[in-house]
């Protein structure tokens, strides 16, 4: 990435939801030919990250309900705000007992 040798491929993949904390000089032209924007889940987007993180967690419901229903309730959130509420609301269960 010095920009001295032209025969060297390198590939870089790399991925960062605080774009605006990277570096200015890793982000100038000619670093990087493609960036690729991967924006905020549909609703059956943020039902499928849901099931992932309900694998192991015990429920009294349905497991397809719980994640509709959040799913539906939380528009505008990726997958590790789905995450944190999955994570919260096991800490808040074990909590009540």
């Amino acid at each position: 990435m010095d920009g001295f040798e032209s025969d060297l491929n390198i590939i870089v993949v790399a991925a960062t939801n605080r774009p605006e904390a990277l570096d200015p000089a890793l982000c100038r032209p000619g670093r990087f030919s493609r960036k690729i924007l991967v924006g905020e889940p549909d609703e059956d987007g943020r039902r499928k990250i849901l099931a992932v993180h309900l694998r192991e967690v015990p429920l009294e419901e349905d497991l397809e309900l719980v994640c509709s229903l959040v799913a539906s309730l939380t528009q505008g959130l990726v997958g590790a705000d789905l995450a944190n509420i999955v994570n919260e609301a096991a800490l808040l269960a074990a909590r009540r007992g």
